[in-house]
C-alpha cells in the first residue's frame, strides 16, 4: 500500500514542470520563514529601537537644558550691556538722577535713560526694570507689568555683585538680572536690576522651537514635584504633578546649576511624548517589516529563478546528448519537453546508455577502419616531407627512409635499409657524435634539448659536405621502440647568416662614426670611429646623451624628419646626421668629418678676400686722378688761407677775428682732407670682414661722393635719390660700398658711348617689403646685347679692352654672402639698371639713432 502511494505521488510530481515545482517549494519556505522569524524580529527591533529612543531622548533633555542656560545667559549679557550704555551712564550724571533720591520714581513707558527698544532677548521684554543706589534703595522703576509683590522682596536678595538668579515669589518664578552700572569717579555708583517673568512664552523662546511640539520643558518645585511653569500650560498645566504625567510622557528633571539662589531649587524638566516615540517605533518596525517582506519575496523569486534555470540547463544539456546521440552516434532519443526533468531523468539515463553500447560498436568499427586511412595519409606525408627523415631500430640500424633522404644523399632505398646510417652518410669527424647522440635518446638518459638541432657535417654519394641539423624522435610501439632522425640541410642558411654577419660588420668597419640612440636618449651601438664623439659628450656605451642632445633626439622622433647638425672637437668638425626610425623608436646618427672640406672653405674664402683686395686696389688705381684732383682741393684751400694769414702779420694788417677765421678755414679743410684719406685707407686696406649696422642711404651718398670728380669729368649727370625712411642693414660697409662704387663706374664707363648731353646717372634707394631694400643704378648707356647679358657675371668675362672680368663676379659673390642679389634690366639704345638687393630688419638699431 505504500509502495503504491509512493508512485502515485511520484507520477504527480512527473507530469508538474521543475519551474512549477520549484515556484511552490520557494513560496512554502518563505511563507514558513516569514511565520516564523518576523514576530521574533519585530520584537527584538522594537526592543533595540525603543532603547536607542531612550537613549536619544536623554541627549535631548541635555540639549534643551543647555539651550536654557544659554537663554538665561543672553538675559546677563544684555543687562551688562545695558548698563554700558552711554544714554544710561549719561543720566546719572544728570539732575533727575539727584532728585530721584528724594522719592522713588516710577514710569509705565520707556523712560529717557532707557533707549527705545531695551532691553529684549528675542521677543520677551522684562517685567520691571530698577535702578538702585549701592544701599540698595530703589531710585527709579519702569513698569512693563505689575508685580503681585513688592519690589522690596526682591531688593532684599541682592548680594552686591553681578549676576543671575532664579527665584520662587508666590509660587511663579522669576529670573532676577543684576548689572552694576559703569561710572565715573564724582558719580555716584548704582545698580540695574532687571525682572523677568518665566512662563509659557519665555520657556517656548528659550528653545527657539528646536524639537516642535513633541517635546515640552518645564520648572518644576523640587519639594513638592509640582509644575511651576510649562511651555504649554494647556496641555501641561501649571500646579499639576508630575506623576500625573508619567504615562503620557518621558521626563528628565535635571538641576540649573549656576542661576538657582540658595533658598529655592527648581528642577528644569523636558517632557517627551510617549504616544509620539511610540508612533515612531511602530513606524521604524513596519518599515523594517516591509523590508523582511520585500527581502522573503526576492529569496522566493531567487530561489524560482535558480531552480528554473537548472531545470533548463538541465534539459538544454538534455538536447545536447539527444543530438550528440543522434548525430555522432547515430541513435534516436526523444528530448525532455515537459513535465518535471529531474524525476524524468532516471529513465532517460538508462534507455540513454542501452543505446550508447550498441552505437559504441558500430563505432569501433568506424574508427578501424579510420586509422587504416590514416595510416596511408601518414606514410604520404613521411615520403613527400621536405625534410630527410630516417627510421632507426635501437641497434641503430637503418629501418626506413623517406624520398626527400634519397634524393638527398643519392643513395637509394636499398643501400640503406639494414645498415649504420652514420657509417654511410655523416662525416668521419662527427661519427662519435651521433652515435652518442643516438644512445642516449635509446637510453632515455638526455634531455630533449640534446636530441634537437645538433649541428653536424653530412657527406653524400658523391663526396658533397653539407651541414645539417639532426634531431631524433623516439616512436614508442607495442614491441619496440624506433627512432626517427629528421635531418634538415642548413647549408642555404649557413650561407645566408654569414651574409648577414658581413652586413652586420659594416657599421662597426664604417671609418665614419654610426651610433644608435633609443628614445630615452641611450646610447645603444656605437662603433670604433664614433670615440671622439663619446669623448666629446663625456659618455660610454650604454649612458645617456647629454640633455641638449637628448632634447635633438626626441624633437627628430616626434617629426619625423631627418636633421643634420655640425659640432667642432678640438681640430675636428663633424657633421652628424640625425635619421629617425618612428616605427622602432630609435635615432640612427651618421656622422662625417669635414676638418679637411672647412679648411678648403675657409682657403676659399681667404683667396676670394685677396681677390676682393686687389680688385679694390685695381678700382683705386683706375681712380687715381679724381681721388688727385678731390685731395688736392681741401690742401690748395690750406696753403691759400695759411699764405694769407702770413701777409696779414708782416703787414700788421689783419685783425684778430680775421685771422682767428682764417684758422678755423685751415682746420675745416684739414680735417676733410683726413677724411678722404681715411676713406681710401678703409677702401685699400686688407682687412677681415666684419658687419656693422648702417644706414643704406649713407652707404650711397659716401659712393656719390667718391664718383663726383670723375662724374663730372666724363660730363655725366648724377641724380641721387633717396628713401625718405631709413633703410638699416647689417653689412660690411667697404665690400658693399665696393659693389656699389663698381657698377657706379660701369655706369660712367658705358656712358662714353653717348652724346654728352644725354650722359645721365641715377642712383636711387627704396623699400621692397618689411624684409629688404634695394638701390637702383640706372644709366642712359648704349644698353647690353642679350648675349652678353648671359655672361655678364661670369669670371674672367668683360666688354673692356683693359678690363679682368672679375669685378661683376665678386660683387655678385659679395652680394650672395650677404643673402642678397644682383638683378640687371637693359635695353639697347636706353641704358640699363642694377637691382642691388639687400636683406633688411626694420627693429635694427643703428648707431647715431
Amino acid at each position: 500500500m505504500t509502495i503504491f502511494k509512493t508512485q502515485k505521488w511520484r507520477a504527480r510530481l512527473v507530469n508538474i514542470p521543475l519551474p512549477a515545482l520549484s515556484l511552490l517549494a520557494g513560496i512554502l519556505c518563505g511563507m514558513v520563514t516569514w511565520l516564523l522569524l518576523d514576530p521574533v524580529q519585530g520584537r527584538h527591533l522594537e526592543q533595540v529601537f525603543h532603547n536607542e529612543l531612550v537613549s536619544r531622548l536623554d541627549v535631548r533633555a541635555v540639549e534643551t537644558r543647555r539651550r536654557f542656560e544659554e537663554f538665561l545667559r543672553e538675559w546677563q549679557v544684555q543687562g551688562h550691556s545695558l548698563s554700558n550704555h552711554w544714554q544710561l551712564i549719561t543720566y546719572l550724571n544728570s539732575f533727575s538722577w539727584e532728585e530721584s533720591a528724594q522719592r522713588v520714581k516710577y514710569y509705565n513707558e520707556t523712560p529717557s535713560w532707557l533707549e527705545p527698544g531695551h532691553p529684549r532677548v528675542s521677543l520677551i521684554e522684562p517685567t520691571q526694570v530698577v535702578l538702585l543706589d549701592t544701599r540698595g534703595n530703589a531710585r527709579e522703576i519702569y513698569q512693563n507689568k505689575l508685580l503681585p509683590f513688592s519690589v522690596e522682596r526682591v531688593i532684599e536678595l541682592y548680594a552686591g555683585r553681578d549676576g543671575t538668579e532664579i527665584i520662587l515669589l508666590n509660587r511663579s518664578p522669576y529670573l532676577l538680572v543684576w548689572s552694576n552700572i559703569a561710572y565715573q569717579e564724582e558719580t555716584d555708583p548704582a545698580v540695574i536690576l532687571l525682572i523677568i517673568e518665566i512662563n509659557e512664552r519665555f520657556l517656548a523662546e528659550s528653545q527657539k522651537m528646536a524639537h516642535g511640539t513633541d517635546t515640552l520643558i518645564g520648572l518644576v518645585d523640587s519639594d513638592d514635584q509640582r509644575l511651576l511653569v510649562s511651555s504649554d500650560n494647556e496641555q501641561i498645566p501649571r500646579g499639576s504633578y508630575l506623576r500625573d504625567w508619567r504615562e503620557s510622557y518621558l521626563l528628565t528633571s535635571q538641576a540649573i546649576t549656576h542661576h538657582q539662589s540658595l533658598e529655592q531649587n527648581p528642577l528644569f524638566t523636558t517632557m517627551v511624548s510617549r504616544d509620539v516615540v511610540q508612533q515612531t517605533i511602530n513606524n521604524i518596525t513596519k518599515l523594517a517589516q516591509l523590508d523582511r517582506l520585500f527581502a522573503a519575496l526576492v529569496y522566493v523569486i531567487a530561489f524560482s529563478f535558480i531552480i528554473y534555470l537548472i531545470s533548463a540547463k538541465i534539459n538544454q544539456v538534455l538536447q545536447r546528448i539527444s543530438r550528440y546521440g543522434q548525430q555522432a552516434l547515430g541513435i534516436q532519443q526523444p528530448v525532455i519537453q515537459k513535465g518535471n526533468q529531474l524525476l524524468q531523468l532516471e529513465d532517460w539515463v538508462k534507455r540513454f546508455f542501452r543505446q550508447l553500447i550498441t552505437a559504441r560498436d558500430k563505432l569501433h568499427d568506424k574508427q578501424e577502419k579510420r586509422i587504416r586511412e590514416t595510416e596511408v595519409l601518414k606514410s604520404a606525408l613521411f615520403d613527400n616531407s621536405m625534410v630527410s627523415i630516417v627510421t632507426l631500430n635501437e641497434q641503430g640500424m637503418v629501418v626506413e627512409v623517406n624520398g626527400t633522404a634519397v634524393k638527398t644523399f643519392g643513395y637509394s632505398r636499398a643501400m640503406l635499409i639494414g645498415r649504420r646510417f652514420e657509417e654511410i652518410a655523416i662525416k668521419a669527424d662527427d661519427r662519435s657524435r651521433f652515435s652518442d647522440m643516438l644512445g642516449k635518446c635509446i637510453k632515455r638518459s638526455s634531455s630533449p634539448g640534446l636530441c634537437r638541432d645538433q649541428l653536424m657535417m653530412a657527406v653524400t654519394i658523391r663526396g658533397e659536405e653539407k651541414a645539417i641539423e639532426c634531431s631524433v624522435i623516439s616512436i614508442h610501439l607495442q614491441h619496440q621502440t624506433l627512432f626517427n632522425v629528421y635531418l634538415r640541410d642548413i647549408s642555404g642558411r649557413m650561407q645566408a647568416e654569414r651574409e648577414i654577419a658581413s652586413l652586420a660588420k659594416l657599421a662597426s668597419e664604417n671609418p665614419n662614426p654610426v651610433m644608435r640612440i633609443n628614445d630615452k636618449g641611450v646610447i645603444v651601438y656605437a662603433n670604433d670611429a664614433s670615440e671622439p664623439l663619446l669623448t666629446y659628450w663625456d659618455c660610454e656605451r650604454g649612458q645617456t646623451l647629454p640633455l641638449y642632445w637628448r632634447n635633438l633626439v626626441a624633437s627628430v622622433l616626434r617629426e619625423g624628419v631627418n636633421k643634420v647638425y655640425e659640432i667642432n672637437i678640438e681640430e675636428q668638425i663633424f657633421s652628424l646626421q640625425l635619421a629617425p626610425i618612428s616605427e622602432l623608436d630609435y635615432v640612427n646618427i651618421y656622422g662625417r668629418d669635414f676638418t679637411q672640406m672647412r679648411m678648403a672653405e675657409l682657403q676659399s674664402r681667404q683667396h676670394q678676400s685677396e681677390l676682393v683686395h686687389v680688385c679694390r686696389l685695381s678700382t683705386m688705381g683706375e681712380m687715381s686722378t679724381g681721388l688727385a684732383h678731390e685731395l688736392n682741393q681741401p690742401l690748395s684751400a690750406i696753403i691759400n688761407f695759411a699764405s694769407g694769414c702770413v701777409r696779414r702779420i708782416q703787414s700788421g694788417g689783419g685783425g684778430e677775428a680775421e685771422l682767428l677765421d682764417a684758422m678755423a678755414q685751415i682746420t675745416a679743410q684739414a680735417e676733410r682732407a683726413g677724411e678722404i684719406i681715411k676713406r681710401l685707407r678703409a677702401l685699400v686696406g686688407k682687412r677681415p670682414q666684419e658687419r656693422e649696422a648702417a644706414n643704406l642711404n649713407h652707404l650711397v651718398l659716401e659712393v656719390a661722393s667718391f664718383i663726383e670728380f670723375e662724374a663730372n669729368r666724363q660730363k655725366v649727370e648724377v641724380s641721387v635719390d633717396l628713401s625718405d625712411e631709413v633703410l638699416p642693414v647689417m653689412v660690411d660697409l667697404v665690400q658693399v660700398e665696393q659693389v656699389l662704387l663698381n657698377l657706379v663706374r660701369n655706369a660712367i664707363d658705358a656712358m662714353k658711348q653717348v652724346a654728352v648731353g644725354e650722359r645721365r646717372l641715377v642712383l636711387l634707394t627704396e623699400r621692397i617689403d618689411d624684409n629688404s631694400v634695394q638701390v637702383l643704378v640706372k644709366d642712359t648707356g648704349p644698353g647690353i646685347p642679350e648675349e652678353t647679358l648671359e655672361h655678364l657675371f661670369d669670371a674672367f668675362f668683360s666688354t673692356k679692352k683693359s678690363g679682368m672680368g672679375m669685378g661683376l663676379r665678386i660683387s655678385q659673390k659679395i652680394m650672395q654672402d650677404h643673402q642678397g642679389m644682383i638683378e640687371v634690366v637693359s635695353a639697347l639704345g636706353k641704358g640699363s639698371t642694377f637691382y642691388v638687393i639687400l636683406p633688411s630688419d626694420p627693429t635694427l638699431e643703428l648707431p647715431g639713432f
